[in-house]
């Protein structure tokens, strides 16, 4: 488990412990409150407590008409229920009024079912926080690899490429698929390169629901602000917000980051330091990353320095995107 998975349960649990706090305090509320319209209910109710204490030192003890007392003490404990029982009836008082009453009846609020298996609504809660980190939440609704939609691509020749674009793209679309399927069993980090509108963004984005959707962490942040949350951790310590500070915790621990838009950013001597350590820290650490960038591979080694793009040409797959640039086609 992921440092960043772990903080995120421990969020959660945290939350759970909240509710059953407050449902346990709302029972307490109504509790007293039936109390002191029916006196004569909590009376019942305490007789009922202490016949069950005495039947269990009972059993401790063993005395020898141990059985006929304990009958004795059954037949009290089941008269009084019974006059409870009555109460409520007779007063339309609801069976369970004075339980807590959890938000998710399967688990009561504790995250996990009979079985010891975590319950649904644990599971709802872990995915909604790792879409929330990833700074993806309303894209990913929209781009995912459903509505990923092959036929917008052409089919023809496209200038000395051996493959047509939409090949192209059938053969990356693999890629991405299997390193989803596979993203734990394999140590494996992408740059996608080309132009323009021809979907390395959108299949960024297939690929980060696939992954958050299996509980894994993934952090988007394009170049620009990538920098900018780094410059905000190392320059702005005093006022750095908690969101800031979650954001440059991700870049270095998350399962996967993506970076976009590689090159839109001001490129210096600062960003060029800072992108090596990124790069280098989440290889040493095993750790996947995907770049995508408008740049050709040429450019990017005249953009970035030695040690950057030794890492990249090096340990990345490198997948070229090319073609008719979507966004104007679909115009």
């Amino acid at each position: 488990m992921t440092k960043i998975n772990k903080q995120i349960i421990e969020n959660i649990m945290t939350d759970y412990n909240r509710k059953r706090l407050r449902a346990a305090h709302d029972a307490d509320v109504r509790k007293e409150k039936l109390y002191a319209g029916f006196p004569e209910l909590e009376e019942t109710e305490r007789q009922i407590k202490l016949l069950s204490i005495k039947l269990s030192k009972l059993f401790l003890t063993s005395p020898d008409n141990l059985d006929e007392q304990a009958a004795g003490l059954k037949k009290e404990v089941e008269n009084l229920k019974k006059l409870r029982k009555e109460i409520y009836l007779n007063n339309g008082i609801p069976e369970h009024y004075t339980e807590p009453v959890y938000q998710c009846k399967k688990c009561s609020d504790t995250g996990y079912i009979s079985d010891g298996s975590r319950c649904g609504c644990f599971n709802s809660q872990l995915i909604n926080n790792l879409y929330t980190m990833s700074n993806m939440v309303h894209m990913l609704k929209k781009e995912n690899f459903g509505t990923f939609d092959i036929n917008i691509f052409s089919n023809d020749s496209y200038e000395n490429e051996k493959l047509t674009p939409r090949q192209n793209m059938y053969k990356i679309l693999d890629v991405s698929e299997e390193f989803c399927y596979n993203f734990h069993d394999s140590n494996i980090s992408m740059l996608f390169y080309g132009g323009t509108g021809l979907g390395k963004t959108f299949l960024c984005n297939c690929i980060a629901k696939a992954l958050i959707d299996r509980e894994i962490s993934v952090l988007y942040q394009t170049a620009f602000s990538l920098f900018e949350i780094i410059e905000n951790h190392k320059f702005n310590a005093q006022n750095e917000t908690e969101e800031n500070k979650i954001n440059y915790s991700m870049i270095f621990d998350c399962d996967l980051l993506i970076i976009d838009d590689l090159g839109t950013e001001l490129t210096n001597s600062f960003t060029n330091s800072e992108l090596f350590n990124i790069i280098n820290g989440r290889l040493i650490t095993g750790k996947n990353t995907i770049i995508s960038t408008n740049m050709s591979i040429e450019r990017l080694v005249q953009t970035y320095s030695d040690r950057i793009m030794s890492r990249v040409l090096n340990n990345f797959l490198l997948l070229k995107f090319y073609g008719k640039d979507l966004r104007w086609e679909v115009k």
